[in-house]
């Protein structure tokens, strides 16, 4: 159960309650729904309107939050999402930088240990997916890549309750174009944008909402920050996976999850502030029945990540 804020004090702070588990509850609200109003906000996090939205600009200002629209990945013909870590020779900031200019690239991060690159792309099918392969390895640098194809996603980001078909037209393009800029952009200003009225822009917004062809949340920019670590872990199953897949659900602190087969089974982000806590965590799927290994990495600096990037292909298509 989330704790509490029991009652605002001056100068921006709560009492009870430390002003980064704060941040941190509102980011979880933000997650959950990332067009929920400040009042709505407030009600959820105990707190007043308007330190709740004095703490959401500090943190989509120099905090690096961001609150936008993903497109399901099925929905623009993405079926095959594929999870990558590299051995590089040398300096990972260029190659890391150059992977993050291909298209089919939607996250990019250097990280810890033996294999410093972390990549993840989308394609629509295998031969795709060879070809990027191919031109990360034919980079001077990078001695060899470990590559994970993910057969379900399960929790994180862009992952919707459901997508039913759903036809959607040039206006509805354009508002999904806006929210992936900023998923709190008004009805008002949609509905200039596309020229409709205010509530035709938000039955039309919650159409593909409700459909799940889009889903808004936040997401943080960067790994390690004052108030947020980002580790990944990679999880070899040997026996039964459900109690595994139950652990994933359930936790606060793991906020993407994913079944995947190559080089390990399942493939999580936790997130947290406490490196303590999050080594506890990883003690505790250590301790699942089933878990045979464990890696883990940690997100030093993430250089891309873009769900965005797809919808240029089915405008075209359009």
């Amino acid at each position: 159960m989330r704790p509490a804020i029991r009652s605002v004090a001056p100068h921006g702070t709560t009492r009870g309650h430390d002003p980064d588990a704060l941040d941190a509850a509102l980011i979880r609200a933000l997650q959950a729904d990332g067009r929920a109003s400040i009042h709505e906000l407030a009600q959820r996090l105990g707190a007043s309107r308007d330190l709740v939205a004095q703490r959401l600009r500090g943190l989509t200002g120099a905090g690096g939050l961001r609150i936008v629209a993903a497109l399901d990945p099925g929905f623009v013909g993405h079926h095959l999402l594929v999870h990558a870590r590299a051995e590089v020779d040398g300096p990972v900031g260029p190659i890391a930088r150059e992977i993050a200019e291909f298209p089919d690239a939607v996250f990019v991060s250097m990280a810890s240990g033996p294999f410093p690159l972390v990549f993840e792309t989308r394609h629509g099918d295998s031969r795709e997916l060879l070809e990027v392969l191919d031109e990360v390895r034919r980079m001077p640098s990078v001695r060899r890549v470990l590559v994970s194809t993910y057969v379900e996603v399960f929790k994180g980001f862009f992952v919707s309750h459901g997508r039913n078909d759903v036809a959607l037209d040039r206006i509805d393009y354009e508002l999904i174009a806006v929210l992936q800029q900023d998923g709190r952009t008004s009805y008002r200003e949609l509905a200039d944008t596309v020229h409709l009225s205010p509530s035709s822009a938000r039955a039309r917004v919650h159409r593909l909402i409700d459909s799940g062809v889009i889903r808004i949340s936040a997401i943080q920019s960067g790994g390690i920050s004052r108030n947020r670590l980002a580790i990944g872990v990679g999880i070899t199953v040997s026996g039964d996976p459900d109690p595994i897949r139950r652990y994933i659900m359930e936790s606060p602190d793991i906020d993407f999850a994913t079944r995947a087969h190559g080089s390990f089974d399942f493939i999580a982000t936790m997130v947290g502030s406490s490196p303590a806590h999050l080594l506890a965590v990883m003690d505790a799927i250590r301790s699942l029945p089933g878990v045979s290994a464990l890696d883990s990495w940690t997100h030093y600096d993430v250089v891309k990540e873009d769900y965005a990037r797809t919808l240029g292909r089915v405008l075209v298509q359009g």
